[in-house]
């Protein structure tokens, strides 16, 4: 793969406001965000951001998003670790973001694409260019299925994964899976063939491009979901053996309980932490499938899942107590004396 040509600017977003309405950069703190072009091996162009510590990194965090979820929406977690030690990599899907065609009509992309060429471009980025240091990843939804798709996963020393789940419409509860059974059987064929690719009104809020739609229907149609098209995938998951913390949520309608549970039973090599949450757990502030990279949780959640990743970057085990057993207070002097201890400061 040719070295990767960085193209920099700071990160200038419009944000999401208290009331759901677009705020202004000029309202928002300046993001420590750093935009560059990341080129995958067959030349396609990918945006991506690294957000950078102050004080040197104890290690690197590759966030793979969730399938039509742009990168700016895990913003503010990235900037949480970034701020306390840990270089985070966000990226945008060819065809998501900023990573995207002016018009999606006659883009190819494919979901397999988004792993062996995606993926493994923001992987083979890291390894260039900060590979003396640890590495986690964090999957949201189909990034943590990408663990069955790219070798590259096992690069990583941890992993936290965020209502990941195995898609066959079939685990979905029986008044869901009718819904979801008619999208990804009648809806998604024939929308994405009327317009040429999916778009993001009809459900997922972004649009798709056609062959992502279609592969990912395809997939969500079979038992064996990806590994209907990727036998070799099964392997994957059961050969990853790096300590995974799991999060899956009660009030997750994209990630029911029998859909994770297929993807924890492949799942099988893993030093595995399943944390199973709902709202009574923080007062009835609802999670769902997206909550989690709120900042409702940036006090819970956040701090909880980067003790996770700290533990393992400085060779501990990592501690069992969640957020509502332990007092969350990482302090920026704990973090320091790990760098000064590894000879990274």
């Amino acid at each position: 793969m040719p070295r990767a040509t960085e193209k920099e600017k700071p990160q200038n977003h419009f944000m999401e406001g208290t009331n759901g309405q677009a705020r202004s950069p000029s309202s928002e703190p300046a993001s420590r965000g750093v935009a560059f072009e990341l080129p995958a091996d067959d030349g396609h162009l990918l945006g991506a951001t690294r957000y950078e510590p102050d004080a040197g990194a104890r290690g690197t965090l590759i966030v793979h998003g969730a399938t039509a979820v742009p990168q700016r929406f895990y913003r503010a977690f990235a900037e949480f670790f970034a701020e306390r030690g840990v270089r985070v990599i966000t990226y945008d899907y060819r065809g998501v973001g900023r990573s995207r065609p002016t018009s999606l009509r006659g883009f190819h992309a494919t979901m397999t694409e988004w792993g062996k060429l995606d993926a493994r471009a923001v992987h083979e980025y890291v390894r260039r260019h900060h590979g003396d240091g640890p590495l986690a990843i964090l999957g949201h939804s189909f990034g943590g299925q990408l663990i069955g798709l790219v070798d590259e996963m096992e690069d990583a020393d941890c992993a936290v994964l965020v209502g990941a789940q195995l898609g066959y419409y079939g685990n979905w509860p029986a008044a869901a899976r009718v819904k979801f059974g008619f999208a990804v059987h009648v809806a998604i064929p024939t929308l994405t063939a009327a317009f040429g690719y999916l778009p993001g009104r009809f459900g997922l809020g972004e649009d798709l491009p056609r062959g992502v739609a279609e592969e990912w229907a395809g997939w969500c149609r079979h038992p064996d979901y990806l590994a209907s098209t990727h036998p070799d995938a099964i392997g994957r998951f059961a050969g990853f053996d790096r300590p995974t913390l799991f999060y899956s949520f009660t009030d997750d309608s994209f990630a029911p309980k029998t859909a994770v549970n297929g993807l924890l039973g492949r799942l099988s090599a893993a030093p595995l932490e399943h944390r199973r949450r709902g709202p009574h757990d923080f007062d009835g502030t609802p999670i769902g499938h997206f909550g989690f990279f709120r900042r409702n949780f940036s006090n819970t959640l956040w701090p909880e899942s980067l003790a996770y990743v700290l533990d393992v970057f400085g060779g501990r085990t990592p501690d069992r107590r969640d957020c509502r057993e332990r007092p969350w207070d990482v302090q920026m002097s704990d973090v320091l004396a790990d760098l000064r201890m590894h000879g990274r400061s």
